[in-house]
């Protein structure tokens, strides 16, 4: 996990991390430095710089940042302290510093009913691209003190995770659209970007199968079973991936009934290199085929030229 460059680039809106800051033993709440440390990490702090794709210079760049906390109620302007310990028989509350875990006033173990329970506070990011500050992004993280736990959601962000992404729909928009799997393509995309891996595996099993259907045209076959289909139109396709055809759509069918998230999300970024491989060469042969028919019209028009002109001699 990188910090804040994974909370940014990586995590969809209310994807939830949990840090277990508070252990309970015996009846009472123990504080884990360590876990503490963690989340201070993955929140952030004690990192210089965002490293992210800038859309306006359409290039990474290192993004410096700052952060502001708050409730609903109020900011914490001077100060990054949390209440996490109500007021005990005239001590001072106990407070935790949200950047360097250091606890004030009651300290920890603590008795479970004293530790704050269901509150929630609030972290804004401004972030300024070092090659120009005019261009900015923003997030905004919930973090939930719950059951001794710390509960971070990130529940807002702009430019949104596809902007920042830098995805290019329209590479292969004239070929998708024959195909009538330009939208397809689009929620591809869209759904493992916000981490529906799995919906992500269904819109490219669809692209797959459209492409089948358009080669096969009205060929008839022994059967209906997509083996049979694509034995039958393998040779439309780039030849370096017509053998990882029926492995293809095995593993797009699994998916949407076996993989779990974690291995859809790691397996998509392959499968879909698969499908814009095909894309690619389809579009590839277009440009072909049109240069082709250019220049036989341009070595017509001389082979008529020359023609004449032997003529007129």
């Amino acid at each position: 996990m990188n910090g804040i460059n994974y909370l940014f680039n990586e995590t969809s809106l209310y994807t939830k991390e949990v840090f277990k800051i508070f252990v309970l033993n015996d009846g009472k709440y123990e504080y884990d430095k360590k876990e503490f440390l963690r989340f201070i990490y993955y929140v952030g702090y004690g990192q210089d710089k965002l490293v992210s794709y800038c859309h306006l210079c359409k290039k990474e760049f290192p993004f410096s940042y700052k952060t502001e906390l708050f409730e609903f109620t109020k900011y914490f302007k001077d100060t990054d302290y949390y209440m996490i310990v109500a007021d005990k028989d005239g001590q001072n509350p106990g407070r935790i510093s949200i950047s360097d875990g250091i606890i004030l006033g009651l300290v920890p173990p603590y008795d479970k009913e004293l530790l704050v329970n269901n509150k929630i506070w609030y972290m804004n990011y401004f972030f300024n691209c070092t090659r120009n500050g005019s261009h900015k992004y923003m997030m905004m993280i919930s973090i939930e003190l719950k059951d001794g736990n710390f509960i971070v959601r990130k529940i807002g962000q702009n430019p949104s995770m596809l902007t920042v992404k830098g995805f290019d729909f329209d590479k292969y928009k004239k070929v998708l659209e024959k195909l009538d799997a330009y939208e397809d393509y689009k929620k591809a995309d869209l759904s493992n970007a916000d981490h529906f891996h799995v919906g992500a595996y269904a819109y490219l099993r669809r692209i797959f199968e459209k492409m089948i259907n358009q080669y096969l045209g009205k060929t008839e076959l022994k059967d209906d079973h997509m083996d049979t289909k694509i034995d039958a139109v393998k040779d439309y396709f780039d030849p370096r991936i017509k053998n990882l055809l029926k492995n293809l759509y095995g593993i797009l069918s699994v998916g949407i009934h076996e993989l779990s998230e974690e291995q859809s999300k790691e397996y998509y970024e392959y499968l879909k290199a698969i499908i814009d491989m095909q894309l690619e060469y389809v579009q590839t042969e277009n440009d072909k085929d049109k240069q082709s028919k250019e220049l036989a019209g341009v070595l017509s028009k001389i082979t008529n030229l020359i023609t004449k002109q032997k003529k007129d001699y």
